[in-house]
């Protein structure tokens, strides 16, 4: 990415303050003097040859930027599996066994804290107690147990376990477990199914676990055997939220295949409602049968009044490379509408920001200019927002920074 580098030593005196170019229709361009309190995560290449860069803007509803002398790179350091709260980073490197804590400054990573942790083979899932006590999961190396990090993330004092009374696995398989994971009602909410280790099948169940905290010992079992999969196995992705009602809904993105002919595991959303630690026997959204169109991998998010927004692929299985977007009921698991005032597009694992209502979703046209899409749940309106241009080859999250 050599062509880059001239741009980086320009953007390195910069706290995240970002120079923008004019666009050709007129937009207004980034506030270059402003801190940014935006993220927008920006992928060249595929892996495993991919770099990441980070556009800041100060607003994603108006104006216009260029990754073309604004965009910092960060891949030495960070990927967009990170964490982000409050500011920060936070990075489980399992190459090099450490975990870390990031700022943005300076047009640059800044450290402010690593140390080193080997607990988990790869990060599934994430989840936070409070401000200050963040809980990672995921298996161990062999796959035969299920490990946590409590994370203290002032200090990064880590305290590492394995959680107890896992259902046992079928002979010659392994656990899977899901990123699905959320704390509610003073307990732990995951899935996990089973694996074959010879033909990687999966076997026809899955199983979504009530854990206590801080002790990590199963105190409930649900199963169901219309699905095998469960929320996306990467920390990259957003598979499942509580909403205002306490209510804890997921996805089963992760689908591999479960049938002797090939075919794959179903993405369905589940529920587990408040005060209840098991599955609601009652509610099952199948997301093909009900779109029409095969969820994408891993991008389910809460949009408030009972309201959320899913991906969906295009085309069904591998192949897909363009995607779409609906409103759900989450209370009737019945589509409101796809937004298809958006066009069709490539996109990332989380190129879709919610907050207040609003959905700002990244959409990669191919046509190098691009642009936020601004779905607003309160109005069931779309406007076109920031506009974007560059050269990369998916948007891959945004945060939010301030």
């Amino acid at each position: 990415m050599n062509k880059f580098c001239k741009f980086f030593f320009a953007a390195a005196y910069l706290a995240l303050s970002f120079t923008s170019c004019s666009s050709d229709d007129g937009a207004k361009p980034e506030d270059p003097e402003a801190g940014s309190e935006f993220a927008i995560w920006t992928q060249l290449g595929s892996w495993p040859n991919t770099s990441y860069y980070i556009l800041g803007v100060n607003n994603l509803n108006e104006g216009a930027v260029k990754l073309e002398g604004n965009g910092i790179d960060v891949t030495t350091k960070l990927n967009n599996s990170v964490i982000t709260r409050a500011g920060y980073y936070y990075f489980y490197n399992t190459a090099e066994g450490r975990f870390g804590k990031y700022q943005l400054v300076n047009g640059a990573v800044s450290t402010v804290r690593e140390v080193p942790l080997t607990n988990l083979a790869s990060l599934a899932g994430h989840t936070w107690i409070d401000d200050n006590t963040l809980v990672i999961i995921g298996a161990n190396a062999a796959a035969s147990a299920i490990n946590y990090s409590i994370i203290k993330v002032n200090d990064l004092d880590i305290t590492n376990g394995t959680v107890s009374g896992l259902p046992d696995r079928p002979d010659g398989h392994k656990y899977r477990v899901g990123g699905d994971i959320q704390y509610k009602d003073g307990k732990l909410f995951f899935s996990i199914a089973y694996q074959n280790t010879s033909d990687y099948q999966l076997y026809p169940r899955f199983n979504t676990l009530a854990v206590s905290y801080p002790a990590f010992s199963v105190t409930r079992v649900s199963t169901d055997t219309r699905t095998a999969g469960v929320g996306n196995t990467s920390g990259y992705f957003a598979t499942s939220f509580v909403d205002e009602k306490g209510d804890m809904y997921f996805l089963t993105s992760w689908n591999g295949v479960w049938k002797d002919d090939g075919t794959s595991s179903p993405k369905n959303i589940y529920r587990i409602k408040a005060g209840s630690d098991e599955l609601d026997a009652s509610y099952l959204l199948d997301v093909q049968a009900e779109l029409g169109h095969e969820a994408a991998a891993g991008l389910f998010m809460n949009l408030g009044n009972g309201k959320a927004i899913i991906k969906y692929q295009e085309a069904p299985g591998n192949s897909n490379t363009k995607f779409g977007y609906a409103i759900l009921n989450l209370t009737t698991g019945k589509e409101l509408r796809k937004l298809t005032e958006i066009p069709s597009g490539a996109s990332g694992e989380r190129n879709v920001y919610v907050e207040n209502g609003k959905a700002y979703i990244a959409v990669l046209s191919g046509q190098g200019t691009d642009y936020i899409w601004i779905y607003d749940s309160n109005t069931d309106k779309v406007t076109k927002g920031l506009q974007i241009q560059g050269g990369y080859t998916s948007f891959s999250r945004i945060d939010k920074l301030q």
